[in-house]
């Protein structure tokens, strides 16, 4: 199970309420209280999924991302999953993160149900209580291209430090977690990562 929260953007993003919710039924349901109690004050593991846990096709983002916004088609990298569930074994609390817009369905499914399932059917761990996933409703600009992955990359590169930076500090103040490390493909994420409190030594930038 995994959990989607709403943090509060700048006038960029559309202003939606703060809202926390579990990864599980078409919706993403509300996480119990039990779960909530396991993601106190943990140090936490922070990856963004869109290439860096998933890779792009001849690195070319646009149709890549396109593809997943669309189809639900993602590549993951060699070992990415192994990678989060050797950090889980070791205590630490997985923080999946993506700045595909929240609002959109993929397959008919929501945004939040189809990164779920991706997750789970490529073996990373989705445990309550352990990891979290964190989208945010996005431009709806992104979401009526003709050409979404295009899109998303440009509208990334001009508010991409600000959504990450405001999804973790989300969750810093709801459950304390402590950012101990963080995997980027940007220098945009690695800046959010960065004034979240992550050590500059430990970023780590995704290989070619």
């Amino acid at each position: 199970m995994l959990i989607t929260v709403a943090a509060s953007l700048a006038l960029a993003l559309a202003a939606t309420a703060p809202s926390i919710a579990a990864g599980h039924g078409d919706t993403c349901g509300e996480i119990s209280e039990t779960d909530a109690a396991k993601l106190q004050n943990r140090a936490a593991v922070l990856a963004d999924i869109d290439g860096v846990l998933s890779q792009y096709v001849l690195l070319d983002y646009g149709p890549t991302n396109a593809a997943f916004l669309d189809m639900g088609v993602g590549y993951p990298r060699e070992d990415a999953a192994l990678m989060m569930n050797i950090y889980l074994r070791r205590g630490y609390l997985i923080v999946y993160m993506a700045g595909r817009p929240r609002q959109m369905d993929v397959l008919g499914k929501s945004m939040c149900r189809a990164t779920l399932d991706w997750l789970e059917a490529n073996g990373f761990p989705t445990d309550p209580g352990d990891t979290l996933l964190l989208l945010r409703d996005g431009s709806q600009a992104v979401v009526d291209a003709k050409d979404r992955g295009t899109a998303m990359a440009e509208w990334m590169g001009d508010h991409g430090t600000d959504l990450f930076r405001s999804m973790v500090e989300g969750v810093k103040e709801q459950y304390a977690l402590v950012p101990s490390y963080g995997y980027v493909d940007s220098d945009v994420v690695a800046d959010a990562f960065l004034a979240s409190g992550v050590p500059a030594a430990h970023i780590f930038y995704r290989r070619q």
